[in-house]
């Protein structure tokens, strides 16, 4: 499947003047939440021969094994996922003894992805741009733009993504 994405315009100020670019910004077509814990479940379990519940049974219990090692004050690192790791966080004192157990708050959970799946998925991903004609003014695109996408709107589009109408199935959202 191929991973669909939109274009849209950010505006910068520079020391010339005003300067406008594009970028692909992610878009999906699935269910709101994504993948489930139940259908991740029944993948795995697919493709490892075990009982969809005792893999549904780790990968709920997962979280809560993370996040006690997190309050322990240990990072977790899952080989070939990524390592999970938290900040701490207070106000500003004037002397170091003041700041106190009790001033100090978590502020963030950060993830950090294994380079094996950055790398993997930067080897595998495929891209489809969402045709621009169904989004943006036809009087700022190309005319070989608008003529590519009219001659391949009889083509299907990739795995999953909408041919232009929801159906109800799907819907259009910035990740």
């Amino acid at each position: 499947m191929s991973l669909v994405y939109l274009v849209r315009k950010k505006v910068f100020r520079t020391a010339e003047g005003v300067k406008q670019l594009y970028y692909a910004v992610q878009r999906m077509w699935q269910q709101r939440g994504g993948v489930t814990t139940e259908v991740l479940a029944q993948r795995m379990a697919f493709r490892k021969g075990m009982s969809a519940g005792d893999v549904e049974g780790v990968l709920v219990d997962l979280p809560r094994f993370i996040e006690e090692a997190l309050r322990s004050g240990e990072s977790v690192t899952v080989r070939g996922l990524g390592s999970f790791h938290v900040a701490v966080t207070s106000d500003g004192f004037e002397h170091p003894d003041d700041v106190m157990p009790g001033k100090v708050r978590l502020s963030r959970v950060y993830f950090r992805p294994d380079k094996s799946l950055v790398a993997r998925l930067d080897a595998e991903m495929d891209f489809y741009r969402y045709p621009l004609g169904r989004y943006f003014p036809h009087e700022m695109l190309r005319p070989e733009t608008l003529e590519k996408e009219r001659a391949a709107k009889d083509v299907e589009e990739p795995d999953g993504a909408p041919a232009g109408t929801d159906d109800g199935t799907a819907e259009l959202r910035e990740v």
